[in-house]
């Protein structure tokens, strides 16, 4: 084997191992990925957050809706930094949809929930 073909090889493991990484965990209300966490929180659903997981300076927000509001989206950011959790105010039920990764002069990263 050359060395150039063990080098693709290397690139293609990696490749696919940082794909792994990223695929997002759904569970209910849910949404879950490497560097950010959208949910909601109480008893009544009335309320979403979203956690920043990733020491990467990059703010990561949730995108959800509200029962009561039709199909009109909210989007609650957390620019605070790894570790915390920003909160919306409360009212009717929030679905989320999808959770995202603001990355500065490239597209936003975005994992959707799936029905």
């Amino acid at each position: 084997m050359t060395s150039k073909t063990i080098g693709r090889f290397i690139a293609a493991a990696l490749g696919v191992g940082v794909l792994a990484t990223a695929t997002p965990a759904f569970a209910d209300q849910d949404i879950k990925v490497i560097w950010g966490h959208g949910y909601r929180v109480n008893s009544d659903h009335g309320v979403a957050a979203v956690k920043d997981l990733a020491d990467d300076n990059n703010a990561v927000y949730v995108q959800y809706t509200r029962a009561g509001h039709g199909d009109e989206i909210f989007t609650l950011w957390n620019k605070t930094g790894s570790g915390t959790t920003a909160h919306s105010g409360h009212g009717g039920t929030v679905t989320i949809k999808k959770v995202c990764r603001s990355i500065s002069l490239r597209p936003d990263v975005c994992f959707t929930k799936t029905p």
